[in-house]
């Protein structure tokens, strides 16, 4: 849905280490009718007499509109109390619950101080939650009175939300695992998901050896995991990923080495820009795998390992 002219938003923005947050920019007019004037929006719910209005408790259901003019759309209501705490301050808590279609429903709550007519015609309220599309907000309202004549009182709305962004169900899936059920698992934490892949170490001669990867995760943090398996095997460098190169596909066998049953004892790792690197003996193998899905990347590694690597499977993610 297309946003109203009166709303603007920014590009999200990381908060660290783990939280992005999305600001929300609007520019409104309110509309306070005090009692006896016609079409009064407050009513008086109770009141002690006193000259100063301290306690002085008044619900209310102000309109907000998009602009000024008759021609203004409603947008929200402003529903909620202000309380006489002491001249010339009103403090005042509402939410405010939209109408628009864009925000149907959607809420902010408000609190703050503000003075009597005559005396303050500029100040700021606190957002201090939300609701719908505004869960969490934070945030200010800076107010502006325009005019409050006849018993109407208009102020300038300027708000400036920020609501933190919740991250979506992973697109991840795991494809596997392969070979033999030996060593003690490793996995990656549900929270720290792989997103890309920065590199990939593989060590090994006769089997496989070792695996270990780093990678960038869901929230921008960069990872390194592992290395699971022995520390025997040709020690190889790395392979890095360039920044718009990922890795497309890995094949394999497994079989018996050395007493263990089943582990991996080769690797072939293919990238998107067709690098080709090949590590153990595919002789030693019986069986033979394939790690590759259409339209995704391999993003991380899972499986068991010991003094070899026994097991491997993949996580994937779409490209």
């Amino acid at each position: 849905m297309s946003n109203p002219t009166f709303y603007t938003n920014s590009a999200p923005h990381s908060i660290p280490p783990r939280q992005q947050q999305q600001e929300h920019q609007f520019k409104l007019y309110m509309s306070q009718i005090v009692e006896g004037t016609s079409g009064t929006n407050q009513l008086v719910v109770a009141n002690n007499g006193r000259s100063d209005y301290f306690g002085i408790t008044v619900a209310m259901d102000w309109v907000i509109r998009d602009d000024l003019g008759p021609k203004a759309n409603i947008v929200a209501h402003a529903k909620g109390l202000h309380v006489g705490a002491g001249t010339p301050d009103w403090f005042t808590s509402f939410t405010i619950k939209f109408t628009h279609a864009r925000f149907k429903d959607s809420t902010l709550m408000v609190q703050g101080i503000f003075g009597n007519s005559n005396i303050d015609v500029k100040g700021e309220w606190a957002i201090v939650g939300g609701t719908g599309q505004f869960a969490y907000a934070q945030g200010v309202v800076l107010y502006k009175q325009l005019s409050g004549l006849n018993g109407i009182v208009i102020r300038e709305l300027e708000m400036h939300v920020l609501c933190p962004i919740f991250p979506k169900p992973s697109p991840v899936i795991k494809e596997g695992p392969w070979g033999g059920n030996g060593g003690t698992a490793y996995e990656l934490p549900g929270w720290e998901l792989p997103h890309r892949l920065q590199t990939v170490t593989v060590h090994g001669e006769g089997v496989i050896d070792s695996i270990a990867f780093t990678y960038v995760d869901e929230a921008g943090t960069k990872r390194s995991v592992g290395p699971f398996g022995g520390d025997g095997g040709v020690k190889n460098r790395p392979i890095i990923l360039g920044p718009s190169e990922t890795l497309r596909e890995i094949y394999g066998t497994t079989g018996d080495y050395g007493g263990y049953t089943e582990v991996v004892t080769s690797l072939t790792v293919i990238t998107s820009s067709n690098s080709v690197r090949t590590y153990g003996t595919q002789s030693n193998g019986k069986k033979t795998f394939r790690i590759a899905k259409d339209n995704h990347n391999i993003v991380g590694f899972y499986g068991r390992a010991g003094g070899f690597v026994d097991q491997i499977g993949a996580y994937l993610r779409p490209k």
